[in-house]
């Protein structure tokens, strides 16, 4: 996985934050292939209950100034059916702690 330990702390204090901590915290997307280079980052966050646009584009927001890089972020309620989108992403993302 091509996440600093810099950015890693940045990510999981940023979504402790604005998000809260009963939030997963997982990659998915070229940041997963250590073979790529450059890229954004593409966050999936799993919560018990939907999480409100507002915090998550405060979230992207302040990744994306910290971070210099873009940022991508899906959520999911894990007791939902997952969208076509949610269902890909859940198959290839990986815990980022």
């Amino acid at each position: 996985m091509r996440i600093t330990q810099t950015h890693r702390a940045i990510i999981l204090s940023g979504v402790s934050e604005f998000i809260g901590d009963s939030v997963e915290t997982h990659v998915f997307g070229s940041r997963l292939d250590d073979s790529k280079r450059g890229g954004g980052v593409d966050l999936l966050l799993i919560s018990q209950t939907a999480i409100p646009p507002q915090p998550c584009a405060e979230l992207k927001q302040i990744l994306e100034e910290y971070l210099k890089l873009p940022v991508e972020i899906v959520t999911y309620v894990s007791t939902d059916e997952p969208s076509p989108t949610q269902a890909r992403v859940l198959a290839e993302a990986r815990p980022i702690d």
